[in-house]
């Protein structure tokens, strides 16, 4: 057993990230009884987190990770999601001949972590490791469609389509849809890949030209990109 002694303030400040990766946004009384670290203290360690930059606080006084948090976690999250995507990926490829690929956050715009590309010679090419456009796609759509509340509004600014109405029934479908919106001729479908306590950490796309991606097939892809999303949650919610 180590000698040396530890610091209970900082021990608590981990439990408080670890409880609020799962329930994130919270309020001091909650994070105090989940937790068993005194309130005073709770709310102490969510005050100084927050003057870091780390935690940020609802207008009714919850508090969720910060994007200067999410930048700390991101690269090595990001290397890791992309490992666990890549079969899901493939799987989404194999069942549609079309291109796939994982789309995450960062920061207000979207970038794509990996993809597969279609085997078809008439395809569409997405290069790894770039911004995508974010307005009107399905991986957008998707993704806040499952978004906390309070994090809705900087994905308003970047795409003000992102209604209630369409929100609502993304949701309902368990996918995002873009037809001919971002690019001229080709067809996406994208569900959520949800991380701990629900959270979006990325987008899983089926992407198409829109001659061979018809219309009448965009709720047969969609489903299953939904159903693929859907089994490997099931799979990570029982490891963790």
């Amino acid at each position: 057993m180590s000698s040396v002694k530890e610091i209970q303030s900082v021990k608590n400040a981990c439990l408080l990230l670890a409880e609020l990766a799962r329930r994130q946004p919270a309020g001091v009384s909650d994070l105090a009884r989940s937790t068993g670290i005194d309130k005073s203290a709770v709310h102490r360690l969510a005050v100084t987190l927050g003057s870091t930059g780390w935690l940020r606080r609802t207008a009714d006084g919850r508090w969720y990770f910060a994007p200067g948090l999410l930048a700390v976690l991101r690269a090595p999250a990001a290397a890791s999601l992309v490992e666990a995507a890549r079969p899901l990926m493939e799987a989404a490829r194999d069942a549609t001949g079309e291109t796939a690929m994982l789309v995450v956050p960062d920061g207000d715009r979207l970038v794509i972590a990996d993809a597969v590309e279609s085997t078809h010679t008439l395809r569409v090419a997405v290069p790894v490791g770039t911004e995508m456009p974010a307005k009107s796609s399905s991986a957008l759509r998707a993704i806040a469609a499952l978004l906390p509340a309070e994090l809705l509004p900087a994905w308003r600014r970047v795409d003000p389509g992102l209604t209630d109405g369409v929100l609502r029934a993304t949701r309902s479908r368990g996918w995002g849809a873009n037809d001919n919106e971002v690019t001229d001729g080709t067809r996406a479908v994208g569900a959520a890949l949800c991380g701990a306590g629900g959270v979006p950490v990325g987008a899983l796309v089926v992407v198409g030209p829109s001659t061979r991606f018809r219309k009448e097939l965009m709720p047969v892809y969609g489903e299953l990109v939904a159903r693929i999303a859907a089994d490997w949650e099931q799979i990570h919610s029982l490891q963790r």
